[in-house]
């Protein structure tokens, strides 16, 4: 029914096990398809492996949907998983006091290439490569009856080599308000980060909110303010806020307006300053904090960059600790599937050996819950957040 895709290579039972990506290298010579085909994947012998969807243009040449060859890739599979993963996140969030989650995580959720974003009446939704995106009219049918019935009424894709595009309803305004745990955030669908918001990180700034009360707190990249408000929220003594974008600092100050903090430049400083730099210039006048954050940007956005990748998260938090107080908390972060939380923990203890600090792990997390990960994918476990005490 479906072209049948050979592997040369002994992965059926990684398929089988819930791997969801088969790499163009691991089948045998085929012929050319177009991006969005349903094919079977066949063992070596000829067998029934898994059922995906065919991307013409990325080293990923199938992503999996199913191991049942009785399912077939279409509307109405995609509408049960969807429901599904909004199931889960009912239960999973208390929704009268968050009202910006991931729906769909992909791979976690068992649709690979399909990121689904809520912000309170907009969804933001984000298709990984040609395969995903030959979807998007059978996927859209399937969505709306849904995001309507949680009041959802715009659906809004953002793309990071395609500009973005209204799918269904109003346009997404400038801002939308929406609430984490009770607090007030300010989000820019069409030009914020990822679709508006790193949602990953829900968890880890209540975290620091529970953490901050009487501590002077550092937050580097602090892009929106999301750590920083928590913080402040949190009843820190002071909250200092550093990132080079303006138009980030503009937000975070927006977003301490929007919950009634005074934007106060000696309890709470947005500075508008490269993050090292201002900790080097820091280590010079001996400042120091009970609470620093580091959440940068990823350093290792591929796996050939993971060599340059970890001196230089080694370095951000040499840097980082040597601003942390006696007994005082580093909270760090890596957001790159490249480096493995074994990776990151090993980079830390260096950077605490090369400072001369004693650290103890308080927390180690993960994503969140809605944003599910399948146990023999590490490639889907990206999120590495850490809560140290350095002596």
């Amino acid at each position: 029914m479906y072209p049948v895709l050979k592997l040369h290579k002994n992965l059926a039972a990684a398929l089988r096990g819930g791997h969801p990506w088969v790499y163009r290298e691991a089948l045998c010579p085929f012929a050319p398809l177009p991006s969005g085909q349903v094919v079977d994947i066949h063992d070596r012998t000829g067998c029934f492996v898994a059922r995906g969807v065919y991307d013409a243009s990325s080293p990923i040449a199938v992503r999996v949907f199913t191991l049942d060859p009785g399912e077939e890739v279409d509307e109405a599979l995609l509408g049960r998983r969807l429901a599904a993963a909004l199931r889960s996140r009912q239960g999973l969030l208390d929704l009268r006091t968050t009202s910006a989650f991931r729906l769909c995580n992909g791979e976690g959720d068992f649709l690979p290439g399909i990121v689904l974003d809520v912000y309170a009446e907009v969804a933001v939704l984000r298709l990984e490569g040609e395969g995903a995106r030959a979807l998007r009219a059978p996927l859209c049918r399937a969505l709306m009856p849904l995001l309507e019935d949680i009041g959802v009424r715009t659906l809004y894709e953002r793309s990071p080599d395609l500009p973005g595009q209204l799918l269904h309803g109003p346009p997404p305004p400038a801002e939308v308000v929406v609430r984490e745990h009770g607090v007030l955030l300010a989000v820019d669908i069409v030009c914020g980060q990822k679709t508006g918001l790193f949602l990953d990180q829900r968890e880890s700034r209540l975290l620091v909110r529970q953490v901050a009360r009487g501590l002077t707190v550092w937050n580097g990249f602090c892009y929106t303010g999301g750590f920083s408000l928590q913080a402040a929220l949190g009843g820190a003594r002071s909250v200092v806020s550093v990132d080079t974008a303006e138009p980030a600092l503009a937000a975070a100050r927006r977003n301490f307006t929007l919950n009634n903090l005074p934007l106060d430049p000696q309890r709470f400083p947005f500075l508008c300053e490269d993050v090292f730099a201002h900790l080097r210039r820091g280590a010079a006048m001996g400042l120091t904090y009970d609470l620093v954050i580091v959440d940068p940007p990823s350093f290792a956005p591929s796996q050939a960059a993971l060599l340059r990748a970890l001196p230089a998260y080694q370095k951000l938090l040499a840097l980082a600790m040597g601003a942390v107080s006696a007994g005082g908390l580093l909270a760090a972060s890596s957001c790159s599937s490249h480096v493995s939380l074994e990776a990151f923990l090993t980079v830390i203890g260096q950077a605490a050996s090369r400072c001369r600090r004693r650290c103890r792990l308080l927390e180690v997390r993960g994503q969140p819950a809605d944003h599910p990960s399948l146990p023999l994918f590490p490639e889907g476990r990206y999120l590495k957040f850490v809560l140290c005490r350095l002596d």
